[in-house]
This record gives structure tokens, C-alpha cells and sequence, in this order.
């Protein structure tokens, strides 16, 4: 696994851990109850058009990551068990400089 993901597999929230099912949840009580409870001329639909975007997000994030780890989990890939050479060490070493 990469340690540092790509910016479209983290998510922003990510440092706050399950803390962040504390901010997400009152907003999305809030927004059913308030749906729920309130006339048809009232109703505001807008707090529910973020849910498709984190499905979206979600999917996507899984998406990617099963793609990734795909050719791994594949199963070509081989541990080499051999030592690497001074004159390979060397020359990767200066093959940037020009």
C-alpha cells in the first residue's frame, strides 16, 4: 500500500477518523427528520444531494483500489531473492547526472 494514497483515493475527513461519523450524522438526522416532518411546499430536497456524491466518492475510492492491488493479488509478481551489485548500485546512482 502506497503511504501517501493518491488525491482521489483520500478522503478529506480521513485525520479525523471515526470522529467523523459525529459531524455526518446530526446533519443527516437532521435532514431526514426536517423531510419528514415538514409540509410538501416545504420540503427542501438540497441536504439529500450530497449523499449521491459520497456513495459516488465511495465506490470510486473502492474502484481504484481493487484495480491496484489487482496484478498483486494476480499473483505474477516474484520476490527475487538475489543481492544487488556495487557497479548496479552505481550506475542508478549517476544516471541522473547529465
Amino acid at each position: 500500500m502506497a503511504s501517501k494514497p493518491g488525491i482521489l483515493t483520500d478522503w478529506p475527513w480521513t485525520p479525523l477518523g471515526n470522529f467523523k461519523y459525529a459531524i455526518l450524522a446530526p446533519w443527516a438526522i437532521h435532514a431526514t427528520y426536517s423531510y419528514l416532518t415538514k409540509d410538501e411546499k416545504e420540503r427542501d430536497f438540497s441536504h439529500f444531494l450530497i449523499f449521491p456524491f459520497l456513495i459516488w466518492r465511495m465506490i470510486h475510492n473502492q474502484l481504484w483500489i481493487s484495480l491496484s492491488r489487482y496484478r498483486t493479488a494476480k499473483g505474477n509478481n516474484r520476490i527475487v531473492d538475489k543481492g544487488i551489485e556495487f557497479e548496479q548500485v552505481d550506475r542508478e546512482r549517476h544516471c541522473y547526472i547529465l
